[in-house]
């Protein structure tokens, strides 16, 4: 006689496993976003994220939190990083108090420009200069930022690893800042052709 109890958990056993090893591969790297990201976005980050796994092993997770509830980043860091698969990066961003970092495992030391990533400099930052850029829509400006510095983190660590991704936004996403740089600089110029000329029109 079968055993129909003991069939039934050495079956679900196995298969329970199997679900888990599915869904461990298949499990998001935004791992908070609250309503901050639209969809298409969202769809974009783990194409490129999910990619750089698969041909490197390495993990690239974003939070985008709104409301951080007066809890520091380097706190809510180290809460999320030891849930978090190694080796990994993670991008953090508390919009309420303004925060913005990133922390990876050793591993990733020398695999991406961390510095260069979150200057306030437009000719070197990916993140802060679109972010500070005082659009008329704060929203798709956070929108912006976010994915043009994820998509900074995973490019340089397929660089570092010697791999292409077919997922990158590169030349493309490249083009777009370089405009909203150029858009920048035009400002500051006229600015201080507008105060020179006053000044010396007086």
């Amino acid at each position: 006689m079968i055993n129909f109890t003991k069939t039934k958990r050495s079956f679900f056993a196995p298969l329970f496993i199997i679900i888990s090893f599915s869904l461990s591969l298949n499990a998001s790297l935004i791992i908070k976003n609250d309503g901050i990201l639209p969809q298409k976005t969202v769809d974009k980050i783990e194409q490129m994220g999910s990619e750089l796994k698969e041909k490197t092993g390495v993990n690239v997770y974003l939070a985008a939190v709104k409301n951080s509830n007066n809890k520091k980043i380097g706190d809510y860091e180290k809460e999320h990083s030891k849930a978090l698969q190694k080796p990994f990066v993670l991008l953090t961003i508390l919009l309420d108090s303004k925060k913005l970092d990133i922390v990876n495992s050793k591993e990733l030391n020398n695999k991406f420009d961390k510095d260069q990533i979150l200057s306030p400099m437009p000719w070197s930052g990916s993140i802060l200069p679109l972010l500070t850029s005082h659009s008329k829509n704060p929203k798709a400006a956070v929108e912006a930022a976010l994915l043009n510095g994820y998509a900074d983190i995973v490019e340089q660590i397929a660089d570092s690893y010697d791999v292409e991704l077919k997922s990158s936004i590169g030349s493309q996403n490249k083009m777009v800042y370089d405009i909203i740089k150029f858009i920048f600089y035009g400002t500051v110029l006229l600015i201080f052709i507008n105060f020179f000329y006053r000044k010396f029109k007086k």
